[in-house]
């Protein structure tokens, strides 16, 4: 039994057959059972593994890191002569800046590079971080039949938690986690209300 999941926000659908996955960009891809069944076999890869490099590889494609929060985090560093130069970065785009990196390395150095790939690997694990800690809507989907169900799920780690019973649209699993978002800013409120009233009951005295 081959299942096809599709992350809310996530290029790509995880095919699994509860064992091995592979990640298929295009929908075409999925008419052909037995190309996919040979495909799985011969690529196919632990599921948790293949569900995580799939939702980091898009996290890497929308990041943006603004260069004076690179120069920031070389000043952390003591390094103020790295600082200055992140200012000459003229994009936010990481694949942009690295190329601009490597055109002038003559003017960056080696050792900028490697503070901006450590940089860089920081802020990919916490935008990975940010969203497998969110929930979002996952589609799934048996191979081969029309019937899809939605879920409000996360990834912990590349493991699939599902936080819902199983929902018959994807109009309905949104407006679940409209409300349930709209419920957790509500509780946060509610938990800072008391502790502003206690401060005020204190000035009064």
């Amino acid at each position: 039994m081959i299942q096809i999941e599709n992350w809310q926000g996530i290029n790509g659908k995880l095919v699994h057959d509860d064992q091995k996955a592979i990640v298929v960009d295009d929908d075409q891809d999925l008419s052909d059972r037995k190309a996919l069944q040979m495909r799985l076999e011969s690529d196919g890869l632990p599921i948790d593994k293949v569900r995580q490099a799939m939702i980091k590889k898009t996290v890497k494609r929308q990041l943006k890191t603004e260069p004076l929060k690179l120069s920031g985090w070389f000043n952390r560093h003591q390094d103020s002569q790295n600082a200055k130069k992140a200012e000459k970065l003229v994009s936010d785009k990481p694949t942009h800046q690295y190329k601009q990196i490597k055109n002038e390395m003559t003017f960056f150095g080696e050792s900028f590079l490697e503070g901006f790939l450590g940089f860089y690997g920081l802020e990919v694990d916490n935008a990975l971080g940010r969203y497998e800690h969110h929930l979002h809507v996952l589609e799934t989907q048996e191979l081969g039949h029309p019937e899809k169900e939605y879920y409000l799920a996360n990834s912990q780690s590349g493991s699939l938690q599902l936080v819902s019973d199983p929902l018959p649209s994807q109009q309905l699993a949104e407006e679940q986690l409209t409300k349930f978002y709209q419920r957790e800013s509500g509780k946060t409120q509610a938990e800072k209300v008391p502790l502003r009233s206690q401060k005020d009951e204190g000035k009064e005295e």
